[in-house]
């Protein structure tokens, strides 16, 4: 029996996620099942395959394909080419059959649901699947006709006798090559018609008034998407459920029952909530077209799940950052809940489990990093800013009077008045003002990257989670071997490479360490003084002397050791302030991570004081390899960019190109870093403290711990390890 609280699969322009809708807005399951750089446009399950594989529609190339995913382990197994098809924008399985919408053609084409690899070959045949006639090309049945390019038609539900398309090209029935009405596309109501299915194909066409008794739905909005049949118990109804793009908003109208044509606006967006609302310079080049639009939908248990975003002109739609994912009872239209999606693009198409047929099987060691680019590789949009909008304090904008609510151009634009021709000098919203082109940027995220003079290219965030070991109940990690030189040099792709530059482990509360720490200060709210070496040296610690190349790289940061390696880490050095921590951090820390202190080779607090940078710099020497360097933030803000630089390489191009990877975490949110990778740090806000952990996957050995007394000044032998001696005033001060 579907449950509203079912598990949801997203597709999105380049990923598929697996979000599940009990929780909070922030405390819920999800992760990315499945990331590349494509154009994705539909997905459905392949039967037979214990539910762990996906078949996905890719038109991000010159032809249309059917990819099949393993949603375990990513890994894709067969890729199909459509024939004769392009630009498809829906794919929907019903039974055997796949019905996909080819927009470019004016078709909907039927395929034959694809034989799954091995090892579910066998059994996909034995639920329907079918053998391919061609290798590596997908079965095509039928192409069902009656529509046009001109159409434009963009989703499909799929009825046992009828297709019905929700078709963007305007309204009028075609009669040979004309239209009888030849109203614009872009602001023409969508109209929901129908074929038959059982009209042979040469013979296709769409259903009319005149020969079937048959009028298509033309009043369900402008620019609708996604198409869904909905049966309205309390009042006998079947309805045709949409999303009326243009608005933002969801539809019904009913197709049977009582009061048929009757339309109801079921939900309409926020229009202030901040994801919906365009940067000001995007709002201004395009006018209508940066505005609130909702696209991907699934019924479920008599809810409604949807996204929105800000984008409504196609060329903005793939940059947007974030969506809204938003579920509303049909029978009440109020909302459930409403999420923000780290979506890289709108969300195309969602997927129920009564969809799909069963749960889908997820890695075992599910992903919580999401990421957001910046710029969207390289995609350049139009910016416009009103060219008076530098005037005195207190003084209201000249242009602030054209630019009408809904954007559109204001009527005082228009003819030969001084007013008039001023307002088309000065303001966009006339066809005006400064215009230029600009790598898009938008969110809360890509304000923050406007901070740095790093070119940043994408920013990873954590969901969050509460599991730090995985499911052999072992600590989470990075593959050790990927830290090797050559190991290092192949990691070229963050879409593709992820799992190998960083991994989130679980969300911690590191509140009573951080108490702790600020506590240790004067007046309790220091975080400086503690981290120096007087205030070390003089209440019992062991401090280290910077090397010269350190001093270059770490400008202003500074450090509390706890624990130290040589660089064989063949010696382990124990600092005196290790005991006084250790129940604290074994209690909040260790015990729940999975890290004993006897497979720690260095571990300490990490401060970066207000304005402090450490410039790029790889961790080199053996330790680096034996050990996973996780991180543990434990005050932090938003103006700390933690960055990872790889070495980027394109393939059709053959160029390289240095990429930055920003890694922002909340305090608590623990992660691994691959500190192979070249990386830095910068503070632009008050002072961050992580305590940085570096374990080994063997035990130590006691013979190999030396433990420094109260005191000590350690400096780095001409070998490998510390040379320390007791305290002296005369070589504290050289310090």
């Amino acid at each position: 029996t579907e449950k509203w609280t079912d598990c949801l699969i997203l597709v999105t322009r380049n990923q598929i996620m697996w979000h599940c809708p009990e929780g909070d807005d922030d405390n819920y399951d999800r992760t990315i099942i499945y990331r590349d750089e494509a154009r994705f446009r539909g997905a459905f399950s392949a039967p037979g395959t214990d539910g762990r594989r996906l078949w996905i529609l890719d038109g991000e190339g010159d032809y249309d394909v059917l990819i099949e995913l393993d949603t375990v382990d990513g890994e894709v197994l067969q890729v199909l080419e459509i024939e004769g098809t392009s630009d498809g924008h829906d794919a929907v399985r019903v039974g055997n059959r796949i019905f996909m919408v080819d927009t470019r053609g004016g078709d909907i084409v039927e395929i034959e649901l694809p034989a799954s690899e091995e090892p579910y070959y066998e059994s996909s045949l034995k639920e329907g699947a079918t053998d391919v006639w061609k290798d590596d090309w997908a079965n095509v049945v039928k192409r069902h006709k009656g529509f046009s390019r001109l159409d434009h038609i963009n989703n499909v539900a799929v009825h046992p006798d009828v297709l019905v398309a929700s078709l963007h090209g305007g309204s009028g029935i075609k009669i040979g090559k004309r239209r009888d009405n030849k109203d614009n596309a872009t602001n023409a109501p969508t109209r929901h018609s129908v074929l038959l299915r059982s009209t042979p194909e040469e013979e296709g066409r769409e259903l009319n008034v005149e020969m079937d008794g048959f009028a298509p739905v033309t009043n369900m909005g402008t620019w609708c998407h996604n198409t869904a049949f909905w049966k309205d118990e309390a009042t006998s109804q079947v309805k045709l459920v949409a999303l009326n793009s243009k608005a933002g908003s969801i539809v019904s109208v009913v197709v049977s029952g009582p009061n048929v044509g009757e339309r109801n606006e079921i939900w309409l967006p926020d229009m202030n909530h901040p994801v919906l609302i365009p940067p000001k310079g995007v709002a201004r080049a395009y006018k209508n077209g940066a505005h609130v639009f909702s696209k991907g939908l699934a019924v479920q248990d008599n809810v409604a799940f949807f996204g929105v975003s800000y984008a409504r002109a196609p060329n903005l739609r793939q940059t947007v950052p974030e969506s809204l994912l938003v579920a509303v009872d049909l029978i009440t239209g109020k909302e459930k809940w409403v999420r923000v999606i780290r979506s890289n693009g709108l969300i195309g198409q969602i997927l129920t489990e009564s969809y799909l047929g069963w749960q889908m099987q997820l890695p075992a060691d599910m992903s919580t990093i999401e990421m957001t680019y910046h710029g969207v590789g390289g995609i350049m949009v139009k910016i416009c800013d009103d060219a008076d909008d530098y005037v005195d304090e207190g003084e209201t904008p000249f242009c602030d009077d054209f630019a009408s609510v809904d954007r559109k151009i204001n009527m005082k634009c228009k003819g030969t008045s001084q007013l008039a021709k001023k307002g088309k000098e000065l303001c966009c919203a006339c066809g005006g003002g400064d215009e230029y082109q600009s790598p898009m940027l938008a969110g809360g995220l890509d304000a923050e990257i406007l901070k740095v003079e790093d070119h940043i290219t994408a920013t990873t965030t954590f969901a969050q989670s509460s599991e730090c070991l995985d499911a052999n109940g072992v600590t989470k990690q990075l593959p050790l071997k990927m830290k090797q030189k050559r190991e290092v040099r192949n990691i070229t792709n963050f879409d593709m490479d992820l799992q190998l530059i960083i991994k989130h482990l679980c969300n911690l509360d590191v509140d009573p360490i951080a108490q702790r720490l600020i506590g240790m200060g004067d007046d309790g709210t220091n975080l400086d003084k503690q981290f120096t070496n007087d205030f070390q040296t003089n209440n019992g610690n062991a401090i280290i002397k910077a090397r010269s190349f350190e001093n270059k790289i770490k400008l202003g940061a500074t450090g509390m050791q706890l624990i130290f390696s040589s660089r064989s880490a063949n010696e382990i050095y124990h600092f005196p302030w290790l005991n006084d921590w250790l129940p604290m951090l074994e209690e909040r820390i260790f015990k729940p991570i999975g890290v004993p202190v006897n497979r720690i080779i260095r571990m300490m607090f990490a401060n970066m004081p207000e304005g402090s940078t450490i410039n790029f710099h790889q961790d080199k020497n053996t330790w680096v390899q034996r050990a996973h360097r996780v991180h543990v933030p434990i005050i932090t803000h938003q103006d700390i960019f933690f960055l990872s630089q790889i070495i980027a390489y394109d393939p059709e191009t053959e160029e390289s190109e240095k990429q930055i990877l920003r890694v922002k975490s909340n305090a608590g949110e623990v992660y691994e870093f691959n500190n192979a990778l070249a990386h830095a740090v910068r503070n632009l806000g008050s002072s961050r403290i992580h305590l940085i952990i570096d374990w080994t996957e063997e035990p130590i050995e006691e013979s190999a711990i030396v433990k420094l007394s109260p005191g000590d000044l350690c400096a780095h032998d001409q070998t490998d390890g510390l040379v320390c001696a007791p305290e002296a005033v005369e070589q504290r001060e050289e310090l």
